[in-house]
């Protein structure tokens, strides 16, 4: 044997170990995004009602909507329609699972995959940019429990990270030439993702038009050749253009407002983590925006230019929006940290200290994930505590509720003005904090007799210091038309300091919360009012 076969057949084992110990990194990469995606689920995966102050409300919409034919006497109040507007994501999904699961743990379930999903499409657009999971895509996920999540607003969330998902599935498509399968798969799939919110629809195609923009730029076309590009590249996403019309038009009369505001615009960044912990959150969404502002003026950092593209014209929306649109409170609000998601997703790690970035990150995603799955915790302990009052309200009653909130100015969040519509989806009873935006949502809400307190926002009061907030307990209770309504919950209120009004009987209580019946003299007389037993306190 030669020295040169010595040589070839001592190389082998070394050659052979290349692919060996590639697929092993591969294996490795996909069992930690894998894990990755499994820790952001923790916040929700044991939870059975989300204390979340529009989940709350929706759950009651989702038990009219289904239970509408069974529990008859709620058709005296509620009025549901099948309609084709695009903020059905969560609302299509309960209708399916409802039968299986019931109306709350169909909800439950679907906002735990909310991260599920979010989480899988920023680390698979890590990968599909970079080739890897970078230390600012890591960071990234802690973006998933910013405010719009921790509100509420499930089928806005629902559907960003639908969009996340899709868009990595028109980069994946686009990279192997299948353009023309990509054009006829992505009008249902764009259509599919306008039906669940708007919202999410605008995002897939801020992203593809950023995808198509920048590659035509690339490949030497001028500005109007590459906005042209753009143009014709995202035509297979119009095609929900028609019934956003028909449905606008119809939602038109809740208006627009709130136009352009920079002290908001500067507060809803620094707000985006906003949990119960001010100064905790605070530094948090800092320290998001210090790295986005280091990562892009680094020379050290690269920026990949669809993202950093799709980040600007992000920022830009953010800056044009109003709070409202047809209805939509907190239009730019929501938009903020996904701003900076994108402006994220768009930085790779520094060669060198690559593994002290990510250690960075892993913790910093620790201590938030650890942080948001304490609170909700917290907050559904006292929401079964809360909810210990419907002992004391029977099926088929008519709820007033009165939850007082913190100030405007507060950092609390107010998650608890939504527990009505709880005691709606578990008593089939009236309550009036159901939204009635017209073209908004399915449902609607028709009783004249509650006047303005028949629905949202005549649930929320303010504390006496919160000048110019809104009603206190004490101006709604006097107006309150106890005619309308069998039983009166006040909540976030210590008993001695609820005001007395005559017609009212205390039938439970809590340190900061009380039931009353409304008396003789006062009740009214309706379909599935029942009476209660004698309390005992």
């Amino acid at each position: 044997m030669t020295s040169q076969t010595l040589s070839a057949t001592s190389a082998l084992p070394a050659q052979s170990g290349r692919p060996m110990r590639h697929r092993v990194h591969i294996y490795r990469g996909w069992i930690g995004a894998a894990l990755l995606i499994l820790a952001c689920a923790l916040p929700m995966l044991f939870l059975h009602t989300p204390p979340m102050a529009d989940v709350l409300g929706h759950i009651g919409r989702y038990s009219i909507q289904t239970g509408l034919r069974d529990h008859s006497w709620l058709k005296a109040y509620y009025g549901f329609e099948w309609r084709v507007i695009g903020n059905l994501g969560a609302d299509l999904l309960v209708e399916a699972l409802h039968p299986l699961l019931g109306v709350e743990a169909a909800a439950a379930l679907i906002a735990a995959l909310v991260p599920i999903l979010a989480a899988s499409g920023i680390l698979l657009l890590s990968r599909q940019i970079h080739g890897r999971v970078t230390a600012a895509s890591v960071l990234a996920l802690s973006l998933i429990y910013a405010v719009p999540f921790t509100w509420g607003f499930l089928n806005f969330s629902l559907s960003m990270a639908l969009a996340l998902l899709a868009f990595n599935l028109w980069v994946f498509l686009e990279r192997r030439g299948h353009l023309r399968p990509r054009a006829l798969l992505f009008v249902p799939l764009g259509l599919a993702i306008w039906l669940c919110h708007t919202f999410g629809w605008a995002l897939l195609g801020l992203l593809c038009g950023a995808r198509s923009l920048t590659l035509s730029r690339k490949n030497g076309r001028n500005w109007p050749q590459a906005l042209t590009d753009a143009a014709l590249s995202c035509l297979p996403l119009l095609a929900p253009l028609l019934p956003m019309a028909l449905w606008r038009n119809d939602a038109a009369a809740s208006g627009i407002a709130g136009w352009f505001n920079p002290l908001a615009k500067v507060a809803w960044l620094i707000a985006m983590l906003r949990l119960d912990h001010e100064w905790f959150d605070k530094v948090s969404a800092v320290a998001l925006l210090l790295v986005v502002y280091i990562g892009m003026r680094s020379p050290r950092v690269t920026a990949d230019r669809t993202m950093a593209t799709a980040a600007l014209i992000a920022f830009i929306a953010y800056l044009l929006l109003p709070m409202q649109v047809f209805g939509s409170l907190y239009a730019d609000m929501r938009l903020a940290p996904y701003v900076v998601m994108l402006a994220l997703l768009s930085l790779r790690d520094y060669d060198r200290p690559r593994r002290m970035l990510m250690a960075f990150a892993l913790a910093f995603l620790a201590m938030r994930l650890a942080l948001t799955g304490f609170t909700y915790h917290q907050r559904e302990r006292m929401l079964d505590a809360q909810m210990e009052a419907l002992s004391a309200i029977p099926e088929g009653a008519r709820l007033a509720t009165l939850v007082q909130r913190s100030c405007e100015s507060d950092w609390e969040m107010p998650w608890l003005t939504h527990v009505g519509s709880l005691a709606l989806a578990r008593k089939h009873l009236f309550a009036n904090d159901q939204w009635a935006f017209s073209g908004m949502n399915l449902l609607s809400v028709h009783y004249p007799a509650a006047g303005t307190f028949a629905t949202d926002t005549a649930e929320i009061v303010y504390p006496e210091r919160c000048e110019g907030d809104g009603p206190t307990l004490a101006k709604s209770l006097a107006h309150l038309p106890l005619g309308a309504f069998t039983h009166v919950w006040v909540i976030g209120v210590p008993l001695e300091a609820i005001p007395h009004r005559e017609g009212l009987t205390l039938i439970w209580k809590r340190a900061d919360a009380a039931v009353f019946a409304v008396t003789a003299g006062h009740e009214p007389h309706g379909p599935g009012i029942r009476k209660l037993s004698k309390f005992q306190p």
